[in-house]
């Protein structure tokens, strides 16, 4: 065995095959918990029962048959090895002589919600959907709204990757082949999306295994392992693994600058793990109340003034052109291009060559609804060149909100 198994809470009969050099004797036990397991009843019971002068047959194959109950929580069984008259093992053992561990899981459940730490009011239906099998699919769907009823904006839509989890916690899977180690301390090639608590499996790992700590590529195991180079190993959440997660916000409708925001989730459960999990959406970074300001990536001819249509040559969250937010909003200048950001500035070392537009800092651009600015490059400037300003945008509720300083960004490039 020299590895875990994982089985269904149902009973089943499991045959056990131990492999050696024929006339080999040994002696066979099994462990749950502090129960030995009876071969001539096929039960656990608090007595010892230990197969003792085992032989292995002529054919260099011995087989016996354990019966393992129907359970209703996560139960584990040990399987111990002891050779006899010098024999010895060509197999990963504990220092007991612990051979392999076969887990038996009762009902784990996968509870998947969404939550925000401000002020938003997060549907029902978008919390405590759950899922107990492999293949089984998490669907959500419901509505945003804020608790005094300002208007909701969706700034972007929530990714998933295997890797990282993305947006959703306690979902990645990250596979790692091992470098060299020894004990509990083993060095993959890359530690980098590995994190502590999460469960180790693979070939050669024995037991429940989890990350203790992390540092670099050093991986730290909560137990001892008899571990080879170029292993691989699975880093999971509980051993729970998901074959695809993915949020939308009904893209056919403009759903941003609106009282309501339909939100839409989906979790695809690829394995079951051994415990309970919950996997959670925190749409905080991904909804608010602050109207949105998108970037805008124009080109300028060189010497040559243009209009930048901020509410036009935005790029949204979708990939295409255009502002999303329904309701009018005024366009002001947050910053004024600045030698910093201006790198014909900073390639010929003379803070003066900045390009200008058309208004001050705070400046509006014009009346609510008008988000053009004129943007003039300074004579100096060569195709090639950069120049960066930033916008804002001021919504028309009773009580307006403005766009986060971190959006707003007009990159200018010249050509």
């Amino acid at each position: 065995m020299a590895t875990t198994t994982t089985i269904s809470r149902e009973g089943q009969t499991r045959t056990i095959k131990i492999t050696g050099t024929p006339n080999t004797m040994f002696e066979f036990y099994i462990k749950q918990g502090s129960n030995y397991y009876n071969f001539n009843t096929e039960s656990f019971t608090s007595s010892i029962s230990i197969l003792k002068k085992q032989t292995i047959p002529a054919k260099g194959l011995y087989t016996v048959d354990v019966v393992i109950p129907t359970v209703t929580s996560n139960t584990k069984y040990d399987f111990f090895i002891t050779p006899i008259g010098g024999a010895k093992l060509n197999i990963d053992t504990t220092a007991d002589l612990k051979i392999g561990t076969l887990y038996q899981k009762g009902t784990a459940t996968l509870t998947v919600t969404t939550t925000d730490d401000t002020t938003l009011n997060i549907a029902s239906s978008l919390t405590g959907g759950t899922a107990t099998t492999a293949g089984a699919t998490v669907s959500q769907s419901g509505a945003i709204t804020e608790a005094s009823g300002n208007l909701v904006y969706l700034h972007s839509i929530p990714t998933w990757d295997a890797l990282t989890g993305g947006a959703w916690t306690n979902t990645r899977k990250v596979t790692q082949a091992i470098v060299h180690g020894k004990g509990t301390v083993w060095h993959v090639e890359d530690g980098t999306n590995i994190t502590t608590g999460l469960s180790v499996t693979g070939v050669g790992i024995i037991d429940e295994i989890t990350v203790s700590a992390i540092s670099g590529n050093k991986v730290t195991l909560s137990a001892a392992q008899n571990l080879k180079p170029g292993q691989e190993l699975v880093f999971t959440p509980s051993q729970w693994e998901f074959s695809s997660i993915y949020a939308k916000a009904n893209p056919n409708e403009r759903q941003s600058g609106t009282t309501s925001i339909t939100f839409a989730n989906e979790v695809n459960v690829a394995k079951v793990g051994i415990a309970d999990l919950t996997v959670e959406l925190d749409v905080d970074e991904y909804v608010s109340i602050k109207p949105n300001a998108f970037p805008v990536n124009v080109n300028c001819p060189v010497g040559t003034a243009i209009e930048i249509d901020c509410k036009a040559e935005c790029t949204n969250f979708f990939g295409t052109l255009g502002d999303l937010d329904q309701n009018t909003k005024t366009f002001k200048a947050q910053s004024i291009p600045a030698h910093a950001t201006s790198s014909a500035a900073i390639r010929m070392a003379d803070t003066s060559i900045i390009g200008t537009i058309g208004v001050a800092a705070d400046e509006a651009f014009g009346s609510a609804g008008v988000g053009t600015v004129t943007y003039t490059p300074h004579a100096e400037m060569i195709p090639g060149d950069t120049d960066v300003f930033y916008y804002k945008t001021v919504d028309a509720q009773s009580s307006p909100q403005t766009s986060s300083l971190t959006q707003g960004k007009v990159t200018v490039t010249i050509v």
